[in-house]
């Protein structure tokens, strides 16, 4: 319901009901719109909550993404050692 969608570069929260994300989030690889609110991902229609979009590195996140072992999972953490707030021009 925030306008935002599930584009190439998104980052949302992930959670198993509404009101229950909390810590984790993904990063979409390619356009994900059944993620989208309304979308057919989850039966309860509410979608996933886009809260960024990466603007440079998508070459490290696909190198992340190559790292993934099971069900697009990793099971050795990769730490994120920097994060920048852009600002939106109007």
């Amino acid at each position: 319901m925030t306008g935002l969608t599930h584009c190439d570069g998104a980052v949302s929260l992930a959670r198993f009901s509404p009101g229950t994300g909390s810590s984790e989030f993904f990063f979409c690889i390619g356009d994900q719109p059944q993620l989208d609110f309304g979308g057919r991902r989850n039966p309860d229609g509410a979608g996933f909550a886009v809260f960024g979009q990466v603007m440079a590195g998508e070459a490290v996140l696909a190198k992340i993404y190559a790292r993934a072992e099971t069900d697009h999972l990793l099971k050795r953490p990769i730490p994120i050692r920097g994060v920048n707030r852009l600002a939106v021009s109007p």
